[in-house]
């Protein structure tokens, strides 16, 4: 029987591919990988995440709360939790055209700062000059307070529940710092005391 060789060249090339396609060899599906530096700690958390994806990755695309949001597209990214939370990450990675992705779900645990800053007052809205009652509502074992009361830079008070009087009009931010023996925590209100009818 009489075999061209061009028969047994197109077939040594077919047993080739199928081969290296076995093998891994050549471009293949990527396969998408990443770890963490930290997965627990308190707001706010500064993580730092690497990439461990297997193949010849084109392009990363991060989501670091699974919203459907890309927050990165770096390969090595450093991504800081602002708020307390459970987070689930999403790493998508692309490979000529070919994509996989991993999710590690409630991956990342985001406690509360160990000191926050919290207040309310009572009341908001006054009309004439009034004196409003300021309850500090903050967290962690707090040692000192300070409060700017009228949005001018100066502390007004260190007492922990102050009272304070408006007298012009106005809308007011309110500022409230607090102290523990290892934090501290600020907080803004803006707008805050709306203060009207007063004849100055």
């Amino acid at each position: 029987m009489l075999i061209r060789k061009s028969g047994i060249f197109a077939l040594l090339l077919c047993l080739v591919c199928v081969v290296g396609s076995a093998t891994g060899c050549g471009r293949g599906t990527p396969d998408a990988q990443f770890t963490a530096n930290a997965t627990t700690g308190i707001a706010p958390m500064a993580v730092w995440f690497t990439d461990l994806s297997m193949g010849d990755i084109d392009t990363w695309e991060w989501d670091f709360e699974n919203d459907g949001v890309a927050d990165s597209t770096q390969q090595y990214v450093l991504h800081v939790y602002e708020n307390q939370g459970t987070y689930t990450v999403r790493l998508t990675v692309n490979e000529s055209g070919r994509t996989d992705s991993e999710v590690k779900t409630s991956f990342i645990k985001v406690s509360p700062p160990a000191c926050q800053a919290e207040f309310v007052a009572e009341p908001r809205e006054c009309h004439g000059a009034t004196t409003v009652q300021f309850t500090d509502l903050s967290t962690g074992n707090v040692t000192s307070w300070a409060w700017d009361l009228n949005g001018d830079g100066n502390i007004d008070s260190t007492a922990q529940n102050p009272a304070y009087e408006y007298s012009k009009n106005g809308l007011y931010p309110v500022t409230l710092t607090v102290i523990t023996a290892n934090c501290s925590d600020t907080t803004t209100k803006y707008d805050y005391i709306s203060v009207s009818g007063c004849s100055t």
